[in-house]
């Protein structure tokens, strides 16, 4: 019965836990290796994020096939 209720209250709050979360990891690196560093590190995970998504490996490779085409 607790369980559940914790459950229901992870699953109606999700984004505040995950910006909290992400707050935190963004802090936590800022501390440790500073802005630039950071920065660095935030691309990266951007990037890395955008090409797991299946659309966009789609369009990407529309894209390249289209320009080797031509």
């Amino acid at each position: 019965m607790m369980l559940e209720k914790i459950i229901e209250n992870f699953i109606l709050n999700f984004k505040k836990y995950l910006y909290a979360i992400s707050g935190l990891i963004i802090g936590v690196l800022l501390v440790e290796y500073g802005i630039l560093k950071t920065v660095f590190i935030l691309c990266l995970a951007f990037v890395g994020f955008k090409l797991g998504d299946k659309d966009f490996q789609e369009r990407l490779k529309k894209q390249i096939l289209n320009r080797l085409k031509d």
